[in-house]
């Protein structure tokens, strides 16, 4: 699926390549098993090549996944969330969700200016922190913050990497083993961390 929708974005014109990287991060964040990621850093590259500035590069990803942000916070408001879940998170396992609101009741702020960093749950962490009826206003500033800098990092990625979807693919495949392995190790940290407090709060 990938490649053919590569090939539909070479023959695209310069004006219609800004329009089709906002739609990409839109999809992403609303059907997250959409390589939104690997196409985006791709067609950074392509539009680097055709002399478009950087920050016009950055800026539709940005927009659209704030855009998409507001409606996965509707969904965690619904009423028929359940049924909406199921659209998203289809990927995430049955315990996506209820992993997501529990890191949000401990850790909600850093958690939401992190999301976008956090492989097969961000979109998640959005609807689980509706729906554990965080601020809108809170929800929409953390997590702009973490858009920011997530569409900075693969803009700057596609203007490193070119045109070329199979280094594209291959960067995102190390970055999430990356991702990954760092949350582990925070994890990790924060175990040790909480187990020595406990060892000296028992002195």
């Amino acid at each position: 699926m990938t490649e053919a929708i590569w090939q539909f974005f070479l023959d695209i014109s310069n004006s219609w390549h800004l329009v089709f990287l906002g739609l990409i991060s839109f999809i992403e964040n609303i059907f997250p098993p959409f390589p939104g990621d690997v196409l985006y850093i791709a067609l950074s590259g392509l539009g680097s090549s055709r002399n478009i500035p950087t920050f016009i590069l950055w800026l539709p990803g940005v927009v659209g996944s704030i855009v998409s942000t507001f409606i996965l916070y509707s969904m965690g408001r619904s009423s028929e969330l359940e049924r909406l879940e199921t659209l998203v998170i289809r990927s995430s396992g049955k315990n996506g969700v209820k992993k997501a609101k529990e890191l949000l009741e401990k850790h909600g702020p850093w958690i939401l200016v992190f999301s976008r960093f956090i492989p097969g749950i961000r979109s998640l962490l959005v609807i689980a922190a509706s729906s554990t009826g965080m601020k809108k206003s809170s929800v929409i500033f953390y997590t702009s913050v973490s858009i920011v800098f997530w569409y900075a990092l693969l803009v700057f990625a596609g203007t490193i990497l070119g045109a070329e979807l199979s280094k594209a693919t291959d960067f995102m495949s190390e970055l999430t083993v990356i991702l990954i392995i760092a949350i582990l190790a925070a994890i990790l940290v924060g175990i040790f961390v909480l187990f020595f407090r406990m060892r000296r709060s028992k002195k």
